[in-house]
């Protein structure tokens, strides 16, 4: 029997996913499900718009090769909601060793952004890079700051690249955020499977808490 190789990552407890894990009906239970929560006082058409929105873009994930994809609100002292997403993709990539896989990757990155870096977790070599870009709701509102961090990890018995990817708009917690995300990339383990099937990779919730790391640093 041919045994593939299997990803496991844990996600933090919090973060409400829009079922990029399973099928079609399971990810509009899941969209449905985070329309309900947000708008848990609101209209049936509020519901029915924001149901819109995030299955939309569970859609955009998908079409991306994400194969989880999962969001987290943490209400603040200053009545503030504080927002983050996160999403884990394969990509195709080279075999070779993962050092070298992952220096071409950093100097690559280096020419279109200056926050590149290389670090290690438990799965071997990680490249961690910033983005910054904006985001207008409507024509001629103000501008929506969103900032993207993502951590690479090359997976070489896959010929694959994980890619980790962190984006919110509530830059004040940032840090608290990519904090989170080397979280994540730590828990990132490769082992020998069964029968490959789907992606190959398991999402798991861990007992690390968003609510709680933003009380921990936020008090």
């Amino acid at each position: 029997m041919t045994q593939s190789t299997q990803l496991h990552i844990e996600i933090p407890d919090g973060f409400h996913t829009l079922g990029l894990e399973g099928d079609d009906a399971y990810r509009e239970d899941c969209v449905q499900e985070m329309a309900d929560l947000v708008w848990s006082e609101g209209t049936d058409l509020q519901r029915d718009t924001m149901a819109a929105v995030y299955g939309e873009m569970a859609g955009t994930f998908a079409d991306d090769g994400a194969f989880y994809a999962g969001v987290c609100f943490v209400g603040m002292d200053d009545d503030r909601v504080s927002t983050a997403s996160v999403v884990a993709r394969l990509d195709d990539a080279d075999a070779a060793d993962a050092d070298i896989v992952a220096a071409g990757l950093a100097e690559a990155l280096s020419h279109t952004t200056t926050e590149v870096s290389v670090t290690r977790v438990p799965a071997g070599p990680c490249v961690v890079s910033f983005h910054g870009s904006q985001w207008v709701p409507s024509e001629g509102a103000e501008p929506l700051g969103i900032a993207r961090v993502d951590a690479q990890i090359p997976v070489p018995s896959r010929s694959q690249l994980l890619t980790l990817s962190l984006s919110t708009p509530s830059l004040t917690e940032l840090p608290v955020y990519v904090n989170m995300l080397r979280l994540i990339a730590e828990t990132v383990t490769v082992v020998d499977a069964g029968p490959p099937s789907g992606s190959g990779a398991e999402v798991g919730t861990s007992r690390h808490s968003v609510a709680d790391e933003m009380r921990s640093t936020f008090g």
